[in-house]
């Protein structure tokens, strides 16, 4: 309240803050439940202080770097009430004050104009919704350039500053007068309708008719203002077209990556195997392993080591792990130097695991170079490596399938392992199925149940889901591995799952990646953002180490990467704990099984609690125990292959909390993913013609 010194709580974005701050806020007071009255901030100022003390705790806060306690003493001795009158006007002053560098100097003088850049961004942005996040983004990308560039091209934001999407810049964009026609605008709605059916549908391209469609009515202006800037794309070769046979457009690096991978593809299935036949020895495997092997898994070990390229696909329990390990010790017999991969650590790490042979990543197989923006391991510097096996492929995207195909050397084999009937990668193309589809590879298809425990539900009801029959529901049994539990309340999930894990918690800990809840949607009462704040609030009471307005960390909470960071070396999907945070540096310290990845404030939005997850970010993964919750609400996300991705990912127990009306249309409910991709087009083209020199 103006004019009285009392204590209250303020919430909201309040981003760049440090200790010694003084704000003005703008906000509506309101009532917590759990913390009482307080003020959630709108917008915000930051007032200089005018007495001594006040002006020594904000220069010594941390921004100004250089100015420490004594330092800051120094000046504020020296200046007086004109200190931030100096510092903004007459930094070369500094020079009065005894004992300061001139390095010193000028990284204060840095400093300052940085602050008052800083501060002429956050008056300029905040009233079009750009939180003091993405304007401090902004000014680290920008610098002092940042003013004008924005007043300039504010589309530019898009392609530099993480976070801004098309709807901010443009509001930014049609306050600074930007016609609605001004061609950096309509360029900026086309490249938006293109990133929108790539990362949010899957898709490589989008029908040229369609386009013009969505971005005249995104952009309030009719189709032939779209077409004249389309139509100038195409011919500076910023965009390309193809008909399929419809006229479609996409951006010439996805032409590019599906084109090339066509032709190693044909390449690789085209090309005898170049070194002598290997001997296979399914008795010394035998002896080696004490695994005996049918007569399908021999075949599919015999066509993986004697061919180039080999695909072996089958749901669980079909013997893709002892198939792995035959495979290994085949090439290891023939002194054939091997890799393995997977698209994600968990993955990796299983196949580590039960193959007992080491394994990595795909991105951390072909290192990335965060200099360069490339992969370390290209055409021009393959793998060292006879033969490559990747497990998990359904999970490759049309990116890595290209980098990994350009990494391979011309006498390198490729094993892939997947199961085709899980949903498709996250990122875009539809890789493992186009290519199974396509008819032009070696493929075993794994059909028999080689579980060791053949009275297994999880696998039972899997096959059951994935041809569409009805599940078996047991009576409840601690001692089955599939547990189902009559739930249609949203209402009663969250008291399900606070039980589930107090009953496991004496095997698993709260925060165990071994044990997961998968729900399809991120809203509602028992949606994931609800659980996983139900799970933080009942099992993690401590403090929290750092609170945004839409993210709160405590040490110790499941934490998963929400995109792919080749900086930080941590990707999509990956699981960590929360470690610790260093207040003066303001990072949070996450531990990816023994990999500390330090965030900045700006940078947590790549973070989400992952007690409970999507099933669409399990992918790749397999927990001890899974918990999933399937609900009348929603209905609008099940299909049969979501169900049967779910219930794979389960290794000893699910436990389903759904009813059987729900179960039954999601089994009924199938709807394989038919991406927009040009991979099949491009293999017909050199599987028919040959390949384009």
């Amino acid at each position: 309240m103006e004019g009285t010194r009392e204590s209250r709580v303020i919430v909201g974005n309040l981003f760049s803050l440090s200790e010694g701050d003084f704000l003005e806020i703008e906000g509506e007071e309101s009532e917590h439940p759990r913390f009482g009255t307080q003020i959630k901030v709108s917008s915000f100022e930051f007032i200089k202080p005018e007495d001594g003390e006040g002006m020594v705790r904000y220069l010594a806060s941390g921004r100004f770097k250089g100015i420490g306690k004594k330092t800051a003493q120094k000046i504020v001795d020296r200046f007086g009430q004109g200190t931030f009158e100096v510092l903004e006007n007459d930094p070369e002053r500094l020079r009065e004050v005894p004992g300061l560098s001139k390095k010193i100097i000028e990284t204060v003088q840095q400093s300052v104009r940085g602050s008052r850049v800083l501060r002429d961004l956050t008056v300029r942005l905040t009233p079009f919704g750009v939180g003091q996040e993405l304007v401090f983004r902004i000014h680290r990308e920008f610098g002092d350039l940042a003013p004008a560039l924005i007043e300039s091209d504010p589309f530019l934001l898009i392609e530099r500053v993480r976070g801004v999407g098309f709807k901010v810049a443009d509001t930014i964009g049609r306050a600074m007068g930007i016609a609605k026609t001004d061609p950096q605008r309509i360029r900026a709605g086309i490249f938006f309708i293109l990133d929108q059916g790539e990362f949010q549908r899957g898709d490589l391209y989008v029908p040229r008719d369609e386009l013009l469609k969505k971005c005249s009515w995104l952009l309030d202006v009719v189709d032939s203002d779209v077409d004249v800037v389309l139509e100038s794309l195409l011919e500076r070769s910023e965009l390309c077209r193809a008909a399929i046979p419809e006229a479609c457009v996409l951006k010439p690096q996805n032409e590019l990556i599906e084109k090339v991978a066509a032709r190693r593809l044909f390449q690789l299935a085209q090309s005898p195997y170049s070194s002598d036949e290997p001997a296979v020895n399914f008795e010394a495997v035998f002896e080696k392993l004490a695994l005996e092997l049918s007569a399908e898994q021999k075949q599919a070990v015999l066509a993986a080591v004697r061919n180039r390229l080999t695909i072996i696909t089958g749901g669980p329990g079909t013997g893709k792990t002892t198939i792995i390990r035959a495979i290994i010790e085949i090439l290891k017999a023939n002194q054939r130097p091997i890799l393995i991969a997977a698209p994600t650590g968990r993955a990796a790490k299983r196949i580590e695991e039960s193959a007992l042979c080491q394994a990595s990543t795909l991105h951390r197989l072909l290192k990335f170079n965060p200099e360069t923006g490339q992969f370390v391991h290209n055409a021009q510097n393959p793998l060292p490596s006879g033969a490559v096996i990747v497990d998990e492929f359904s999970m490759v995207d049309s990116f890595i399938l290209f980098s990994l195909l350009q990494a391979l050397s011309d006498d390198t084999q490729l094993i892939i392992i997947g199961d085709k009937d899980q949903l498709p990668s996250v990122g875009p193309g539809n890789v493992l199925r186009d290519m199974i589809a396509s008819g032009y590879f070696n493929t075993i298809y794994l059909k028999r149940n080689f579980r060791q425990d053949r009275d297994s539900l999880i696998v039972e009801n899997a096959f059951r889901v994935n041809s569409g029959e009805a599940l078996l529901f047991p009576a409840p049994d601690p001692a089955a591995d599939f547990v189902f539990l009559a739930v249609r309340e949203e209402a009663q999930v969250l008291e399900k799952v606070e039980r589930i894990i107090r009953f496991y918690q004496g095997e698993y800990p709260f925060n165990s990646s071994a044990l997961q809840v998968l729900v399809p949607m991120y809203r509602g009462e028992a949606g994931i953002d609800r659980i996983n704040q139900m799970v933080q609030e009942k099992f993690n009471p401590g403090p929290f180490l750092l609170k945004r307005e839409k993210v709160a960390f405590k040490r110790q909470d499941k934490v998963m990467q929400t995109k792919n960071d080749y900086d930080k070396g941590v990707f999509n999907g990956d699981l960590g704990t929360v470690e610790d945070y260093n207040a003066g540096d303001k990072l949070l310290l996450v531990n990816y099984d023994g990999w500390i990845v330090e965030y900045a404030a700006d940078e947590l939005d790549e973070l989400t609690l992952s007690y409970a997850v999507s099933v669409h970010k399990s992918q790749g993964s397999e927990y001890d125990v899974v918990v999933l919750c399937l609900l009348p609400g929603h209905a609008r996300m099940l299909s049969r292959e979501l169900f049967y991705t779910a219930i794979t990912r389960a290794r000893k127990k699910l436990i389903l909390l759904s009813d059987e009306a729900t179960v039954a249309r999601a089994c009924a409910n199938s709807q394989p993913v038919q991406r927009r991709t040009l991979l099949p087009l491009r293999l017909r083209e050199v599987f028919e013609a040959g390949p384009v020199v």
